[in-house]
């Protein structure tokens, strides 16, 4: 009798699993270690999953700025192209993740690059045409703008009914301008 009440006091005191916070590890070094116990439970999990049901298990898992880690029954390669539908007869001699799907990702990566990279160009184009097409303007409004720069007794008839109707015209804007915002202009 007390061995049996012993035993069942031993079993009631022993503790399950704790429970982790799940959140990025900011240690780098911490980070590693993690992520190659976590890689190796989860292959081990694959295996046992492929011998205990018969499954095919392909795996593939890429850690950042570091070579991708693969695990496949019978062989990552086959088990990825039977289920992208690109069947191909057994290979022995290709253990490890093919380069055939480093440069899938590769090509990707390119693709959207150079997507990023055209947009950036074309806005800079856009941007170049608009400050060529602004410089334009200004040189065309400095030479309108030169016959006023001399002395008034040297201007000729229509150069002086040019600056005058430039000052009337100036004058009128102004005088709108204050209406609009009620400075109280008036004639």
């Amino acid at each position: 009798m007390l061995a049996i009440s012993s035993l069942s006091l031993r079993m009631s005191t022993r503790q399950g699993r704790k429970s982790v916070r799940i959140a990025k590890i900011e240690n780098q070094n911490n980070r590693q270690v993690t992520f190659s116990k976590h890689r190796n439970c989860v292959f081990k999990k694959a295996n046992e999953l492929d011998i205990m049901t018969g499954a095919e298990v392909g795996i593939i898992v890429c850690p950042q700025g570091s070579k991708p880690y693969s695990f496949g029954h019978p062989n990552v390669n086959e088990t990825i192209n039977k289920y992208v539908g690109e069947e191909r007869p057994p290979s022995p001699s290709s253990p490890g993740i093919d380069d055939k799907y480093v440069q899938m990702f590769r090509k990707d990566n390119s693709r959207k690059l150079n997507t990023r990279l055209n947009s950036l160009q074309n806005q800079l184009d856009s941007a170049l045409n608009l400050k060529s097409k602004l410089k334009q303007m200004n040189k065309n409004v400095e030479s309108q703008q030169e016959w006023f720069k001399g002395p008034i007794e040297k201007m000729n008839y229509t150069e002086a009914s040019m600056l005058k109707e430039g000052l009337e015209d100036l004058l009128l804007k102004v005088k709108n301008y204050g209406t609009e915002r009620a400075y109280g202009y008036e004639n």
